[in-house]
């Protein structure tokens, strides 16, 4: 089953290390106001997207392996807004930007799906899943915080055909 966690830790992270100055960030080859930073987290490639104004993340998605879902890629999304960046529509473009920074990366590989388990107490995230992954497929209580939750998945099919 998977678990819930928290993107507003990474953000922060993330923000600091663009603060600094320390990260080498490339732009998006589909987007370019997008920024991309890829790594190693627990053994598993890591795909992280930002929108910037200047050295302030406005948004993020960090997306990372999970595994397989009806016999395909199955990869773990979470994103965040800080809070003075909210309610502009940026979290479901930051989602979608990455999306399709993935499809064009991934170009000649099988279909992937996006997944993303949300808080039922968080209705702004409940919004921008189902905007971009679609209906809701399950809802169960999550085995890290114990809070219900609600699991989102959609394929995605890879090349430059298909972004956007």
């Amino acid at each position: 089953m998977p678990e819930m966690t928290d993107p507003t830790e990474a953000l922060m992270s993330f923000q600091a290390v663009v603060s600094a100055g320390s990260l080498r960030l490339e732009r998006g080859r589909v987007d370019h106001n997008v920024y991309m930073h890829v790594d190693i987290a627990n053994g598993k490639p890591r795909f992280t997207y930002a929108f910037l104004e200047g050295k302030t993340v406005v948004a993020l998605a960090t997306f990372a392996n999970n595994g397989l879902y009806e016999g395909h890629g199955n990869i773990a999304v979470g994103y965040a807004v800080p809070e003075a960046y909210r309610n502009k529509g940026l979290a479901k473009a930051i989602l979608r930007a990455g999306i399709a920074e993935m499809q064009n990366g991934f170009n000649g590989m099988p279909p992937f799906y996006v997944e993303a388990v949300v808080s039922e107490q968080n209705t702004a995230s409940l919004k921008v899943a189902e905007a971009v992954l679609g209906e809701e497929l399950e809802r169960f209580k999550d085995g890290h915080s114990g809070e219900p939750a609600v699991r989102f998945a959609r394929k995605f099919e890879t090349g430059p055909s298909h972004t956007r």
